[in-house]
């Protein structure tokens, strides 16, 4: 629990730390341009080790994509500027629980296991992160960003479609590069009202294609 607290407090130093430095440089540098709703194809990465490449590789010795697609969700990301540097983002991520070992076994090639393992899916799974972030955009090459928010949980199983009690607090920075690709490091974690749940939390990776 004290490490999930701490992971927490330093996320939250970062995010407020960082639209802090945000507006100290902007006083001096005026981004070249200004921030622009965009629209975002969006694939995350989940783990449960922070040691996110290990996973990676672990999970591409299992099967390849395939492996690495076990932990992937994707859906579209919608960045809105509010005031200068500050922005929010909400977002619409899709995912579904699965048998993924019978779906490795049952095919020898990447589609019909993604095909199998869709058509046996437990479950459906749709998350609606609402990200607050700050964004500093010293040139046209890129831009760094923090950011914090909330993420909630709805489920489809046999047309029962309900929403998961609680939410999940996430938090991250990223990399704005050429204005199209987006790339996300960060952490979420479960929680309901005040209290927290450390055996939801998850570490991730993320990138995005600007449409």
């Amino acid at each position: 629990m004290k490490h999930t607290r701490r992971i927490i407090v330093f996320t939250l130093l970062v995010a407020i730390g960082s639209a802090a430095f945000c507006q100290d440089i902007d006083k001096i540098i005026r981004p070249r341009k200004k921030q622009t709703p965009a629209l975002y194809l969006k694939a995350y990465y989940f783990s449960p080790s922070v040691n996110m490449i290990e996973a990676i590789r672990s999970d591409i010795n299992y099967g390849g994509t395939f492996g690495v697609l076990r932990y992937t969700n994707i859906g579209l990301s919608y960045r809105i500027p509010i005031y200068r540097f500050i922005y929010i983002q909400p977002e619409v991520i899709y995912g579904f629980a699965t048998n993924w070992d019978d779906a490795f076994q049952s095919r020898d090639q990447f589609f019909p296991r993604i095909g199998y393992a869709f058509e046996h899916r437990l479950y459906s799974n749709f998350d609606f992160p609402i990200h607050i972030g700050a964004r500093w955009c010293p040139s046209k090459l890129f831009a760094a960003r923090a950011y914090v928010g909330p993420v909630f949980n709805f489920t489809l199983a046999k047309r029962d479609f309900r929403y998961t009690p609680g939410y999940m607090l996430s938090a991250g920075a990223g990399l704005d590069l050429l204005n199209i690709l987006s790339v996300d490091a960060g952490y979420r974690i479960g929680m309901y009202n005040l209290t927290i749940y450390n055996e939801t939390a998850q570490f991730y990776l993320a990138t995005s294609i600007k449409f």
